[in-house]
């Protein structure tokens, strides 16, 4: 077992996965939570049709974005690093749908209640709809973790460094023995 963790950068694959999922979680929860905020409680005209138009996105099957989107990470220079692997999953259909489903459910006398207090729209979210959004943050911060984590075909197409290579990858050329 010494042999084979010495054979591996397993410590920077951790690292490097640690990185990129919760890197991702952190920019999803922002993301998310201000997506399913607009689409929850403001009025703007084709409110209704944009959000279909961005749940549209959950009928994609994954790898039929993959040319497209290696396309725009060698554009943006970001080719060969974690960023590079983060950047496409910044924004999340799935999640923002869960937070507009959420943010409909509490009623709007808490929202109205901070603004007579004198609160800005974006202390009534981040003192008073995200407590109360808190389980399906966790839920949704668990399935993206997973996700994120165990991802083996993106990391693939954008790393080519062993230094800045996720764990599915390493283990994967561990496996081969071309390490």
């Amino acid at each position: 077992f010494a042999e084979a963790l010495d054979a591996g950068d397993f410590a920077i694959y951790y690292l490097n996965t640690a990185i990129v999922a919760f890197g991702i979680l952190a920019v999803q929860i922002v993301t998310i939570s201000l997506a399913g905020y607009a689409f929850a409680r403001l009025t703007f005209p084709g409110r209704e049709l944009i959000f279909y138009v961005f749940l549209l996105q959950l009928m994609l099957v994954p790898p039929i974005l993959i040319v497209p989107n290696l396309r725009t990470i060698v554009d943006l220079g970001l080719y060969g690093s974690l960023l590079g692997v983060m950047a496409p999953y910044f924004a999340s259909a799935f999640g923002t749908f869960l937070m507009r489903q959420t943010f409909r459910q509490i009623p709007r006398d808490f929202e109205e209640a901070s603004v007579i207090d004198g609160a800005h729209w974006w202390q009534t979210l981040w003192h008073v709809l995200l407590p109360m959004a808190k389980p399906r943050l966790i839920a949704f911060s668990l399935v993206s973790l997973m996700a994120h984590w165990n991802e083996f075909l993106w990391p693939l197409m954008v790393l080519n460094e062993p230094r800045t290579q996720t764990l599915t990858i390493g283990l994967a050329t561990f496996a081969l023995g071309s390490e």
